[in-house]
């Protein structure tokens, strides 16, 4: 009997591990100063695209409006993609993100990475860059993006290709 107990609990053990989150224990803030979880950023469904940008870059604004563009034609499709912007502003530019994000109307959730932890984190070191993850915090797209409008839709229809492939 003592066995069965020890089997069934490792067979539990071993199709929940499966599972799992593997979202690391980070605390992000907001646009608006209010701190979270990075695993609070994880879609029920679909995907998290976190956008790495800075304000000093018009390449990166401009990369952005063409990320918005191509979104916004796939907002409709059967696998959501979930966009959130990554500011990796110091806080001495920071003050530049909201009045940019606001002018520009994106309407994504925007995190302030001014000490660069989340950008450690995943070895971003020059923006713009584009990672993707799935509920669980597996990584499945990644892509440096470097001439603005050109590669942002190409980059853009290859994530939405590889999510339709995994689903």
């Amino acid at each position: 009997m003592k066995r069965v107990f020890l089997w069934m609990a490792a067979l539990l053990i071993a199709t929940s591990s499966g599972a799992q989150s593997v979202w690391p224990p980070l605390t992000v803030k907001e646009m608006s100063g209010r701190a979270k979880n990075l695993s609070d950023f994880a879609p029920h469904e679909g995907v998290v695209l976190f956008v790495f940008w800075k304000t000093c870059c018009p390449n990166n604004i401009t990369m952005l409006d063409e990320l918005y563009d191509a979104w916004s034609d796939y907002a409709d499709s059967s696998v959501p993609i979930h966009v959130v912007l990554v500011s990796m502003d110091d806080a001495r530019s920071a003050s530049r993100v909201r009045p940019i994000v606001s002018t520009n109307g994106w309407g994504w959730p925007v995190l302030m990475d001014t000490n660069g932890e989340l950008a450690r984190q995943y070895q971003v070191i020059m923006p713009p860059q584009w990672i993707a993850f799935d509920p669980t915090g597996r990584e499945l797209f990644r892509s440096k993006v470097t001439n603005g409008m050109l590669d942002s839709t190409i980059y853009f229809d290859e994530l939405t290709q590889k999510i339709c492939k995994t689903k």
